[in-house]
């Protein structure tokens, strides 16, 4: 990641625009601070993805503290939309084009040609809005490899021509998050958003962290969805009917090698993990806290 910021700090007198793409559930937590100079000395807008499965009722105050903070462009977007093309066309790429327009360009020797870096922490969708410009654009569907999992782009300058009038390229960059999370919320709401590789926190203890904040907030629509019979704040208790309903068992034996069977634990916390991004618990913003 050191190495990724390192290039794409040197290849900016290239770069007319930045995108910075984000997981709206997490609109302030994870933000990489190393990229703060990149992002501000070039026009800028910044995407919030996913905001389909986010709450949406403190949007107005999310947007005033990113403004407060000299993020003037926001925009909240769903990637996986069937409108996404359009909006592509229509709102995002226009008002890069007008920031651009705004400011003075660097570039004076190709005026009509603009390179636009796409930038980002893991799994945010960098990459899938690279396809959708491409797919908005051209006869193409896909160039970017998009993965569930975090850090799959892995290559700074990887530039794709995604118009031809004005003459655009897109440059797509890895995910890069700070060297250090030493804020405990930080780090979960990242790994329950899956910004950051769920074995290297355990999928207990994000799970554990999710049954706190939804009973905190007072969200149990987990009991309905896993056919509780009332709350609980003991994650083993949860995992327990998660991996029960869900046959989720392994076999082992006893030291009378006779066969039996116990819960699997393991899967059932990736069950429960994977019910969260899919939204299955409802619209959720994690980063409430830091509004008040």
């Amino acid at each position: 990641m050191k190495r990724g910021v390192d290039k794409i700090q040197s290849s900016l007198h290239q770069i007319d625009a930045v995108i910075e793409v984000h997981d709206a559930r997490i609109p302030f937590s994870g933000r990489n601070s190393q990229l703060k100079d990149v992002i501000h000395i070039r026009p800028h807008i910044l995407l919030l993805n996913k905001c389909d499965m986010t709450d949406m009722s403190r949007k107005d105050e999310i947007v005033k503290k990113l403004k407060d903070e000299g993020f003037s462009n926001v925009y909240f977007s769903n990637f996986t939309s069937k409108h996404i093309l359009k909006k592509v066309r229509n709102d995002i790429i226009p008002m890069l084009m007008k920031e651009i327009e705004n400011r003075p360009r660097f570039r004076t020797d190709v005026m009509n040609r603009y390179n636009i870096m796409v930038l980002g922490i893991p799994n945010v969708g960098k990459s899938t809005l690279l396809n959708k410009l491409l797919e908005a654009y051209t006869t193409k569907r896909s160039v970017a490899t998009v993965g569930a999992l975090p850090g799959v782009t892995r290559s700074v300058m990887n530039k794709v021509k995604v118009n031809f009038d004005p003459e655009t390229y897109v440059v797509d960059t890895p995910g890069i998050l700070n060297p250090k999370i030493t804020n405990v919320d930080v780090g979960m709401r990242l790994a329950l958003c899956d910004c950051i590789p769920n074995h290297l926190i355990g999928k207990d203890v994000i799970v554990d962290y999710l049954l706190y904040w939804l009973n905190k907030h007072e969200m149990f629509s987990y009991v309905k969805h896993y056919s509780l019979s009332e709350p609980t704040d003991n994650v083993n208790k949860l995992l327990s009917e998660v991996a029960l309903r869900n046959k989720f068992v392994v076999p082992v034996k006893d030291k009378s090698l006779e066969q039996k069977y116990r819960l699997n634990f393991e899967k059932a916390c990736s069950h429960v993990i994977k019910d969260f991004q899919h939204g299955k618990f409802g619209k959720i913003m994690l980063d409430d806290d830091l509004l008040d």
